[in-house]
């Protein structure tokens, strides 16, 4: 999963692409969605962030960033383009299990399945070792998405995830904390 260094990056999309991924999963153009020029590399800087195409098209992501996913990011205290497309496809099969079954997700149920991990540059979740859930869908990919989709990445402004915390430090300990679970949380984790 490493990056091999986030300057090792450099984005395959044509304009075509840009188009019609901006028109696709309707980013706002006040958000000056934009390709990298060759030389610039896929990290995040004050003013833009890089968004990987694959986010949206595999793992469901769209904006704005659910609730759920916004406390899941602070958090953590992960940049959303740090999250590998497998990770996120577990947040996303998360949150929409728990919205079927009994409604809205939380950050601690959530913990009580999943932990942070990291390799490389890149973090996911994995599941806990004494999680007995299993997948909702029969379509949940493993491992199955593009080889390339490093390469598909756009820039937006930062102005688009307000909310999602700076860039993580890979090399920064990551503390495995378990939140104590509500009474509505303790319900559903009996369901999930």
């Amino acid at each position: 999963m490493s990056r091999s260094g986030s300057s090792a990056i450099k984005s395959v999309l044509t304009m075509k692409d840009l188009k019609s991924f901006v028109e696709s999963y309707n980013i706002p153009e006040r958000f000056s969605p934009s390709l990298p020029s060759p030389n610039e590399s896929a990290e995040c800087t004050p003013d833009r962030s890089p968004v990987y195409t694959l986010a949206f098209s595999s793992c469901g992501v769209r904006y704005p960033l659910s609730p759920f996913k916004v406390a899941l990011l602070r958090h953590f205290g992960v940049h959303l383009s740090q999250l590998h497309p497998l990770g996120l496809m577990r947040v996303v099969d998360f949150e929409l299990s728990c919205a079927v079954v009994f409604g809205e997700p939380s950050v601690p149920l959530f913990c009580m399945f999943y932990k942070l991990i990291s390799n490389g540059d890149w973090f996911t979740f994995a599941k806990r070792q004494n999680s007995v859930s299993k997948p909702r869908y029969s379509f949940m990919p493993t491992s199955t998405y593009p080889k390339d989709w490093k390469s598909r990445l756009i820039f937006v402004s930062a102005a688009m995830m307000p909310e999602s915390p700076l860039p993580r430090d890979a090399e920064a300990v990551i503390e495995d904390v378990v939140s104590t679970l509500s009474a509505t949380d303790r319900s559903m984790e009996a369901n999930v």
